[in-house]
């Protein structure tokens, strides 16, 4: 069993993604509300795509098959998280329209995304920094795949910060201001760690390193910005955000 720093970044990221799941999980059952419920629901799934990650590149680093897996499941656990946003979404933009119909319709984009995904010439591999490469474009470049994936990607996370930068400019609660603008940064982090991972390595063919790094970066600033602005809400504190 080798050593590969990405599966030391993955673990650098749960850690910081399970700390904010922990956060979610207290504000959750304080207020017991559907949007405290949609971003805990987010962030655990992210988390437990970067714990899938970590595992899979600390114990079965020269076992390509489960390695491809890993890339595989990943997809359908980043769908799971894409259908709690666009429900969020949906509920609080869109009163009018039942929010499962946004999530059925993102949860069939993730089955058939995984598929695709199966399906692709996958082939993993270390590189000689010693980081792993999915190489998800290893044989032709699929640009309807590409769209499927790092478009929806972007859409359901532009879609989420600009209804927290709407929460954040109405909100009058200080408290509740520096909530919502650390949840706008650490969507945007989210966001980069994305590009940084599908974008600048699969389709650019970066070393892989580049990503460890940048992974762990922006882990630690997550976590950074997760302990600082993250608080558990007191009781009389107003919904984080509103219809």
């Amino acid at each position: 069993m080798g050593y590969s720093p990405t599966g030391t970044a993955y673990l650098i990221l749960f850690f910081a993604l399970g700390f904010l799941t922990f956060r979610f999980f207290r504000y959750r059952k304080q207020k017991k509300d559907v949007i405290s419920k949609c971003f805990l629901f987010f962030v655990f799934f992210f988390a437990t795509f970067a714990f899938l990650k970590a595992v899979i590149c600390i114990f079965f680093i020269n076992n390509t098959q489960i390695l491809t897996f890993s890339t595989v499941l990943g997809v359908f656990l980043q769908y799971l998280a894409f259908a709690s946003i666009a429900y969020l979404v949906i509920y609080i933009k869109f009163p009018n329209i039942f929010p499962w119909i946004g999530f059925s319709i993102f949860i069939l984009l993730g089955l058939l995304t995984t598929y695709l995904t199966a399906n692709l010439s996958i082939q993993p591999f270390i590189n000689p920094s010693g980081a792993i490469s999915w190489n998800i474009f290893s044989s032709n470049f699929d640009f309807p795949y590409f769209i499927l994936r790092f478009g929806i990607i972007l859409i359901t996370f532009l879609a989420l910060i600009t209804v927290t930068v709407h929460e954040y400019k109405s909100a009058e609660d200080a408290l509740l201001r520096k909530r919502t603008l650390g949840l706008i940064i650490i969507f945007s982090l989210v966001i980069l760690l994305g590009f940084l991972d599908f974008f600048l390595i699969d389709l650019l063919k970066l070393d892989a390193i580049m990503r460890d790094i940048g992974f762990i970066i922006l882990s630690i600033l997550i976590f950074i910005i997760a302990l600082s602005t993250q608080k558990p809400p007191k009781k009389k504190e107003k919904p984080m955000v509103s219809r």
